[in-house]
């Protein structure tokens, strides 16, 4: 009897050996976020935390157990935030600014603060920073390295630490928690593309100068004479190379700057002696001279290493960013691998270089392992110096007025709180080619598209969402926040909508406008007037949601977007009716009585089909300021009799509304792709209308094939051209 009572026990001893063993190797840690060997750099005004392994004890987190220091001992007042899973702390900056001098710190935690289990932190417990007002650089090759090393120890870690977070998890579980709003409107005889901000040109597929129209199209840089738009013809074609993906184009007095990706085979074979990694793809910039619009010439080939993200024009100076991520794991064989991003000028020679380490910024409190790049470049001038910013850390969301460029950086938090983010924004001053870094702020959720953003009076306002639409446990909800010229919160508008999203923002002058939509599509009023205290005047709720608004004038907004229906029959699985797509829709907003806007006019075209560039891209909308016109491409579907999902083509083509408050929404023309008296049985790519723009009289609608010339008085064809 006593050999198995033995066994038992000396078993229970070996899984208890074994435990212990577990949590000894897997002590609880604590690490700063942003620290690389044991140091820290702090913007002078910015918060900044720690992260612990472990919910830590609520009653340790005091004054005595975590304090900050100078280098002569002097305590330094901060104030500490411990997050609702108790697993961040959030350390705010003395109410006056750290010290002016010295200025290095240590925070130290004592063995007191402790987890729930009685267990000491170890790790970054005894932590220098540094506090600088400027954005801090590399001093060295090796310091990028070593920055790239920290960052992949930190992703093992992150991967040991979620393994035995399984572990515990399934043990415990078996023994028993400007300008948005200042719609661009123009005098000129020639359509101008549709830009956010006045004065701020933004990259497209199609320009015009009023006589001839650029386009990048089917791998080529066409060039056509539009007038007389009786006799057009294509003037030069210029084919891109294989490996050059054309996305945008801009135009100057007699230059035109085509931009894109690029993939190169430098990197390769013998040259892997001087580049031991390969090239992962570049923004290429292509400036050509057109004064000869027969014959284009090439003056200048610039390329910035990562893929292009987008672009903007101030005057001369063309602004373009582009996101790197690097291959930094080469790094865990080979520590000595150059990761520093690489830049190519025709005018500087033929082969890339790599940017000098201390012209690499970080953001402090954010370990990235992919770059930022923010270039500007004259392109009149083909010989002016090509300006690149470099940064670690990527975002996709820009907003740019004529003073400022922000990049919004979405981050991630805990992955045991699902749905958590934040939005770190970071403002640059842009003046001709200098870029200099201004400030960066936080606020919680995620942005939309760019939109979501702008600048009014030297405040920043953004519109966020947070949480997640179908997440009972974090439910979505959304929020205005004003920021001022340091991108410290002035104001908020919070908690909007709660379980829904942002489908469109329109931010004018003192006025926010934002869609939100789940079953329904609330248009909110938003009086910014006083940064410090936004508030909601009015709400509309109507079927359907709007993806993009535009201002008409002060008091009335178009929403392009979708109808919707919801269909109630008992089939949702979550209890909810489900929501179901009825057409492209577009809504004519009456906004004059703040409190009290409503939907003036509503035009429902096709079925659930339906679709249009516009949706997805502002860029596509049509507008003839004169004659108040208004138009797209569209493809349309309508709904097949006695089935839910099967839609019939109807047509593809454009469509051209006049929209007035007085008049509302009418439909003036449909310009179908189709030959006259001919059906089109299917929805073709060659056909598929890109653009519309118009030239004094005529409308232009250009497909990818073609370029079709329209009467504004009476909307018939008057020429058509083949373009390939």
């Amino acid at each position: 009897m006593k050999k198995p009572y033995l066994m038992i026990l000396a078993g229970v001893v070996l899984v208890a050996a074994a435990l212990l063993f577990l949590f000894y190797q897997q002590k609880p840690a604590v690490m700063a976020e942003g620290s690389v060997d044991g140091s820290l750099v702090v913007m002078q005004d910015n918060e900044w935390s720690l992260q612990f392994t472990d919910p830590v004890k609520k009653d340790t987190i005091n004054s005595k157990n975590v304090m900050v220091k100078d280098s002569e001992g002097n305590e330094v007042d901060v104030s500490y935030e411990l997050s609702e899973n108790r697993k961040t702390l959030t350390i705010h900056p003395p109410p006056e600014g750290y010290p002016g001098e010295p200025r290095q710190f240590t925070l130290s935690i004592s063995p007191e603060v402790k987890t729930k289990w009685g267990f000491a932190f170890g790790g970054d417990t005894n932590l220098i920073f540094t506090v600088t007002e400027e954005l801090p650089s590399f001093s060295s090759q090796i310091e990028l390295a070593n920055y790239f090393q920290t960052i992949l120890k930190r992703e093992r870690m992150n991967r040991e630490d979620s393994e035995f977070q399984l572990f515990r998890q399934e043990a415990s579980e078996s023994a028993e928690d400007k300008a948005a709003g200042d719609a661009e409107s123009s005098s000129s005889s020639h359509s101008e593309t549709n830009n956010q901000v006045q004065g701020v040109d933004e990259g497209d597929i199609v320009k015009t100068d009023g006589t001839y129209i650029y386009q990048v199209m089917n791998q080529n840089l066409v060039i056509t004479k539009a007038v007389p738009a009786g006799d057009m013809k294509v003037v030069s074609s210029i084919p891109f190379d294989h490996d050059v993906q054309p996305r945008h184009l801009f135009m100057g007095e007699d230059k035109i700057a085509v931009i894109g990706d690029s993939w190169s085979q430098e990197g390769k074979g013998a040259a892997e002696k001087i580049m031991p990694r390969p090239m992962n793809g570049s923004s290429t910039v292509m400036i050509y001279d057109i004064s000869n619009k027969d014959k284009p010439t090439l003056l200048r080939t610039v390329e910035v290493e990562g893929h292009y993200v987008t672009s903007r024009k101030i005057n001369d100076t063309l602004y373009f960013v582009s996101n790197l991520y690097p291959d930094y794991w080469l790094a865990d064989k080979n520590p000595k691998i150059d990761l520093r991003p690489r830049v190519k000028d025709s005018q500087e020679g033929e082969g890339f270089k790599p940017i000098p380490a201390d012209s690499i910024n970080y953001f402090p409190q954010s370990i990235q392992p992919n770059f930022t790049m923010i270039s500007a470049l004259d392109i009149e001038d083909p010989k002016a110096d090509l300006t690149v910013q470099s940064y670690l850390g990527s975002g996709n969301s820009i907003y740019m007025s004529q003073e400022n460029l922000y990049i919004a950086v979405e981050k991630f938090g805990d992955p045991e709180t699902l749905g958590t983010s934040s939005t770190e924004v970071y403002k640059f001053a842009v003046d001709d080619s200098r870029i200099t870094y201004q400030a960066s702020g936080q606020v919680p959720g995620r942005v939309l598209n760019q939109f979501s953003m702008d600048e009014h009076e030297g405040y920043f306002r953004i519109a966020t969402t947070d949480g997640e639409v179908w997440n009972d446990m974090k439910p979505s909800s959304n929020a205005l926040y004003i920021l001022d010229g340091n991108m410290k919160k002035s104001g908020e508008v919070s908690n909007l909508a709660r379980g829904e999203r942002i489908y469109s923002v329109r931010l004018m002058g003192d006025k926010a406008y934002i869609v939100t939509f789940k079953q329904v599509d609330p248009l909110f009023v938003i009086d910014a007037a006083d940064p410090e205290n936004p508030e909601v005047l009015g709400e509309l709720k109507i079927p359907g949601f709007s993806t993009y608004l535009h201002p008409i004038d002060e008091n009335h907004l178009i929403g392009f977007g979708f109808d919707t229906k919801i269909m109630d029959d008992g089939k949702s699985f979550n209890k909810e009716p489900r929501i179901i797509r009825n057409g492209m829709k577009i809504s004519l907003f009456d906004i004059t009585d703040f409190n009290h806007p409503k939907e003036s006019d509503t035009e429902i075209i096709g079925g659930s089909g339906t679709h249009s560039y516009l949706l997805e891209d502002h860029k596509a909308l049509f507008h003839e300021p004169s004659r108040h016109l208004y138009g797209f491409p569209i493809s349309v579907y309508h709904d097949k009799k006695g089935s839910e999902y099967e839609q019939v083509f109807d047509y593809q083509g454009a469509l051209l509304y006049e929209i007035t408050p007085d008049k509302g929404i009418e439909l003036k023309a449909k310009l179908s792709e189709g030959e006259a008296g001919e059906k089109e049985i299917y929805e073709t790519w060659e056909n598929n209308i890109q653009r519309l723009l118009y030239i004094d009289d005529y409308v232009y609608t250009l497909s990818n094939r073609k370029i079709d010339a329209y009467s504004l008085d009476n909307f018939k064809k008057e020429s058509s051209l083949l373009v390939q």
